[in-house]
């Protein structure tokens, strides 16, 4: 489990600070508020940063280099942040593998490929620029490197799933450069893969690096560009025991990374746990997963929050995030992605699918998220936020 991370003394008595006034009636919004005046990376609570630089990927991502405030804690490479955006006045959140930026304190940088129809990623990559704001949530998750740092890593990725692969990725060149590491990358062209040049530079000048870039659409589902610009088709090379044998030989006994789409998470499971190894095996989704339910059957939800009832019916292909949505019910929610737990409510009556998991969850009082859940049967739900 990643250890907390530790604050800089300037932000430790900023904090200390907000604290006592607290006592005299000034919230910590407020606090950040007037401080934010000055400079909103000042800000101790609710936390800020600049976007310094923007730069074309590939033709469907985007990389913002963002200037953080001395409050935003040290990252481990692998990690996720929330980044809010406001669009049409509404503020939306999502989470994004960020990088330290070596040699330049407080950068990072994260990417967002465009997702179809994806409301925030389209958002950034069209109508952001240099010189925006944009919120950031402290660094979390656990796809991180063990302690100490092992012999060998294998790493997976698929489409923008390789950001949290490149975070470690430099980390290890920086800090561990014995470490042998090898990278299978899958995307569906040269052109749409992330960091092609930077990878295929690092294997040059990292004899402990062994690159594996795999032309596939097996894995990686198309994007709007992609659809309407693809000429030929892609070899439907997919992630199988005898591609792992020819490029690590070792690799069940070996710390394994593997962050793509849904395709190429559920391949990794299925034979990592036939070998034995799961325990081995680290998944980090970057997309939130879609339920393949029947799409005629109809659930009845009740939710429950402020002590107001509401109603609504969910066919089995939506989450039930979705269904209410569609049903005409503003839910509070923020990631959409299973990470914030904003959307989460108790699960009193019925049974639902956990879609990061693929488990059946009975109603027994357990928490479940709304934007990857989706109903099995009737449903009584109680929010918690």
């Amino acid at each position: 489990m990643p250890a907390p991370q530790s604050l800089p003394l300037p932000a430790v008595a900023a904090r200390r600070l907000s604290g006592w006034l607290s006592h005299l009636g000034v919230s910590p919004m407020a606090f950040d508020d007037t401080v934010g005046l000055l400079n909103p990376l000042l800000r101790v609570h609710r936390l800020q940063a600049r976007v310094v630089e923007k730069r074309a990927e590939t033709p469907s991502s985007t990389s913002l280099m963002l200037q953080t405030g001395p409050a935003f804690p040290a990252l481990l490479p692998g990690q996720y942040v929330v980044v809010g955006v406001t669009i049409d006045g509404v503020r939306h959140r999502r989470a994004y593998s960020p990088r330290a930026i070596h040699g330049r304190e407080g950068l990072i940088a994260i990417t967002v490929q465009r997702q179809p129809g994806g409301l925030v990623s389209n958002h950034i990559n069209e109508r952001t620029r240099v010189g925006d704001v944009l919120d950031i949530e402290a660094p979390a998750g656990e796809f991180t490197l063990p302690s100490p740092t092992p012999a060998a890593v294998l790493l997976i990725a698929g489409g923008s799933g390789i950001t949290p692969c490149m975070a470690m990725l430099n980390h290890l060149r920086e800090h561990a450069p014995a470490t042998r590491v090898t990278l299978l990358y899958f995307a569906r062209s040269q052109r749409d893969r992330i960091f092609a040049t930077e990878l295929a530079g690092l294997s040059q000048r990292w004899p402990g690096f062994s690159y594996v870039p795999l032309d596939s659409t097996a894995h990686t589902p198309a994007t709007a560009e992609a659809g309407r610009e693809a000429t030929a088709p892609v070899p439907a090379r997919v992630l199988d025991v005898s591609l792992l044998e020819e490029s690590q030989p070792k690799w069940a006994s070996l710390p394994t990374f593997c962050c793509g789409p849904a395709p190429l998470m559920d391949a990794a499971r299925q034979i990592w746990a036939a070998a034995g190894a799961a325990r081995n095996l680290h998944l980090e989704a970057f997309a939130p997963p879609q339920p393949s339910g029947d799409p005629d059957a109809r659930h009845h939800i009740t939710l429950r929050r402020d002590a107001q009832t509401r109603t609504f019916d969910a066919p089995g292909n939506l989450t039930l995030l979705v269904a209410g949505e569609q049903a005409g019910l503003q839910i509070k929610h923020g990631c959409r992605q299973g990470i914030c737990h904003e959307c989460t409510c108790r699960l009193h009556r019925g049974s639902v699918q956990d879609l990061g998991t693929g488990q059946r969850i009975d109603g027994e009082g357990q928490p479940i998220r709304l934007c990857v859940s989706a109903a099995l049967s009737d449903v009584d739900l109680e929010s918690l936020n």
